[in-house]
């Protein structure tokens, strides 16, 4: 059985009014963020430069999260993003969908560091990012395993060890409260939330008249 389709957190995920994973403590820090102090250490993961900005925050453990990506992003990307349209910006909030939601996001910041170079700050974030999701182990180990293929897996492990990334992560989750997001997936478009985002066509709306 895949473990996206059977995840057991301690926080909310169901679909009793919009389909979201959410912190049981309402704008709380996961534990393993708190007292963290917030610094932007590592730039924005960002796909395409449009005039309309399309914020999206994550939880790589969420089972909804995961909907959006296999399900919405794909259409997103061929209706807007090739078009040139939108600014697409990736934001880490870990609500602890699964235990592992920190480490996750702090491992894909790794890769961003490690692979990142001018001209291309994402390096294989959204690679990695993917197979992350993808993937059905989230153990330290598997992390540190799937950075092979991307030649990162010693910055994973470091990263992993020494927390070397949670200041960014704090830094996303402080943005996203800012922003008035309280699950995850969210998706803000030049400043407003859209209701559902697992529909397609209501992220769309929000784009069109961004336009």
């Amino acid at each position: 059985m895949n473990r996206r389709a059977f995840l057991v957190s301690a926080v909310g995920c169901g679909a009793a009014a919009v389909a979201g994973c959410s912190s049981l403590l309402e704008a709380s820090r996961p534990d393993d963020l708190a007292g963290v102090d917030a610094d932007s250490q590592l730039p924005t993961p960002t796909l395409g430069s449009g005039d309309v900005a399309v914020d999206v925050y994550e939880d790589l453990g969420c089972r909804y999260c995961h909907e959006f990506q296999e399900e919405v992003y794909p259409v997103l990307e061929s209706s807007y993003l090739e078009s040139g349209e939108i600014t697409y910006r990736h934001f880490d909030f870990p609500v602890e969908a699964a235990e592992e939601s920190v480490a996750m996001a702090n491992a894909a910041r790794a890769v961003q560091a490690e692979t990142g170079i001018d001209g291309d700050r994402n390096g294989a974030f959204f690679e990695y990012k993917s197979a992350v999701m993808d993937h059905d182990d989230w153990s330290d180990d598997a992390l540190v395993t799937l950075a092979e293929t991307v030649d990162a897996a010693d910055a994973v492990s470091s990263a992993l060890a020494d927390e070397t990334y949670y200041p960014t992560l704090a830094a996303d989750w402080d943005r996203g409260e800012e922003a008035g997001v309280e699950r995850t997936p969210t998706i803000v478009v030049d400043g407003e939330i859209v209701d559902d985002p697992l529909e397609f066509d209501e992220i769309a709306a929000e784009i069109d008249d961004a336009t």
